[in-house]
């Protein structure tokens, strides 16, 4: 009895062994693509860079290895004659197939040759990764978003029409609730594979446009493996850094300077309702604000309110060709720039513009949102009555 059940537990553990997958075997299938090789290509875990070549027969060839987690991978194929054809895809320690008909080859849409058409089978991330993006798409064609797929047209047609701040706004609108739905449906795709990394991936994308509460709601439903992922981990950074700014949290510091050379800091009005205008030269519906603003600002800088313009301009002359046409006659300070992006526009997790951020008499934060005139009118009214 004692050797039968030996013989068992070995018989189950040599089929689980053969079942389960320690690392990747990516193989490529492509009809009529020849003799040549294929190059992998995988910016990994940490920016470690994995580089492997193989050669391809009759259109065939394996890759073997292990990544630690799932990643994008760039397949390089180079038919002997042909012209050399670059593709992506997500992998995993799994067994993938790439397959598809090297006659069909054209620009995919990072402009780059590719084989149209192609399959990916045997990778959980690629298939949610597909999944989730056809749902833009599959959204905008619904009855209902008609009206957005129009507007979409004329935007593609005539950039120029987002100069319209009447259009702007009214596509803004269109846009906010086509996005909503898209975000629903795309959020029911990654609650139904808590497991895949690449949830974590997409989440990464979606996060800016969610409240604080709903992210950590999502974030919160996938398996600690996938929040330890290098995808993972910077969903939670994004976290904390909004968890920071938070309304009611201490607005952060910081000291930027004037045109004249001089420094503004915000910490020079504590005492002040302070209004954070975050504007660029190039935007439009900021410089459209403007005459408001200037009238907000007017009657309410007697009643201690005080307003402080950060521009993100990346180009100093271009602000300052701004300040001579707009004379705005409240503070005006430029952000620094630091690896490409907006040193205090980062601090409070600034995305577009333009963006107002309400700090109260005690330099907390009241509220940070993109505002029209009757809104900041309200949010202030409402401070300076406490």
């Amino acid at each position: 009895m004692k050797m039968k059940s030996f013989l068992m537990l070995l018989v189950i553990s040599v089929l689980f062994s053969c079942s389960s997958q320690a690392g990747y075997v990516l193989k490529g299938v492509f009809k009529g693509a020849g003799n040549g090789r294929a190059v992998l290509s995988v910016n990994g875990v940490n920016q470690q860079m994995i580089s492997d070549t193989v050669e391809m027969k009759e259109g065939t060839f394996v890759f073997e290895g292990e990544v630690p987690e799932a990643v994008w991978a760039t397949v390089v194929v180079e038919s002997e004659g042909e012209e050399t054809v670059r593709m992506m895809l997500a992998l995993e320690n799994s067994r993938i197939e790439m397959r598809g008909d090297w006659n069909n080859l054209g620009m995919d849409e990072n402009e780059e040759l590719a084989v149209l058409g192609m399959q990916i089978i045997g990778s959980k991330n690629q298939d949610v990764y597909e999944q989730v993006e056809g749902q833009y798409k599959a959204v905008e064609g619904l009855p209902e978003f008609k009206k957005f797929a129009e507007m979409v047209k004329k935007v593609l047609e005539v950039p120029e029409i987002l100069e319209d701040t009447t259009f702007y706004w009214e596509y803004r609108k269109e846009f906010d609730v086509w996005f909503a739905r898209v975000k629903k449906e795309q959020l029911k795709i990654m609650a139904a594979n808590p497991s895949v990394e690449m949830v974590a991936y997409e989440l990464g994308y979606m996060k800016d446009d969610m409240t604080l509460e709903q992210l950590e709601q999502v974030f919160g439903q996938f398996d600690v493996e996938v929040q330890q992922s290098e995808w993972g981990k910077a969903i939670r950074e994004s976290i904390e850094l909004r968890q920071r700014i938070e309304p009611g949290r201490p607005a952060p510091e910081f000291t930027l300077t004037r045109r004249d050379g001089s420094l503004v800091s915000l910490a020079d009005y504590r005492g002040k309702v302070v209004v954070l205008d975050f504007w660029a030269s190039w935007c439009s519906p900021c410089r459209a604000s403007f005459p408001w603003v200037r009238e907000f600002y007017e009657e309410y800088r007697e009643k201690g309110v005080e307003i402080i313009g950060v521009s993100i301009d990346e180009n100093k002359a271009s602000w300052e060709k701004a300040l001579d046409e707009e004379r705005l006659p409240w503070p005006q300070v430029i952000d620094e720039i630091e690896k490409g992006r907006s040193r205090v526009g980062g601090l409070y997790h600034v995305l577009a513009v333009p963006m107002f951020v309400v700090v109260d008499k005690e330099g907390k934060i009241v509220v940070r949102a993109h505002m029209e005139k009757k809104e900041l009118l309200t949010v202030v009214e409402k401070v300076l009555g406490k």
